[in-house]
C-alpha cells in the first residue's frame, strides 16, 4: 500500500509486485482473507505452542500493556 499511494494518500496505479512469489497482481485482485487488517506495527509470536486465537484476557493484558486497543489478524506465511 505504502508503494501505491502517492504522498496524498490516493491511488495513481493499483499494479503491485506481491512479496510472497514476486508475482505481478493489482491491488483489487489480492484475496483479503478475514480478518485482514493494515498496521503500523504487528506483535509476532514464534511459539509453536501458543493458542491462537489469543484468549481474550491474554488481548486485554497486551492492550493493558500497550495503551491501546489491539485487533488479532492471524498471518499464515
Amino acid at each position: 500500500m505504502d508503494t501505491a499511494a502517492l504522498p496524498d494518500g490516493y491511488f495513481d496505479s493499483l499494479a503491485v509486485t506481491v512479496p510472497c512469489c514476486s508475482a505481478q497482481t493489482d491491488l483489487n485482485a489480492l484475496d483479503y482473507v478475514w480478518a485482514a487488517g493494515f498496521a503500523r506495527y504487528s506483535l509476532v509470536t514464534r511459539d509453536p505452542e501458543c493458542e491462537l486465537p489469543l484468549p481474550p484476557a491474554s488481548v486485554q493484558a497486551l492492550e493493558d500493556l500497550l495503551g491501546t486497543d489491539l485487533r488479532q489478524v492471524i498471518a499464515r506465511y
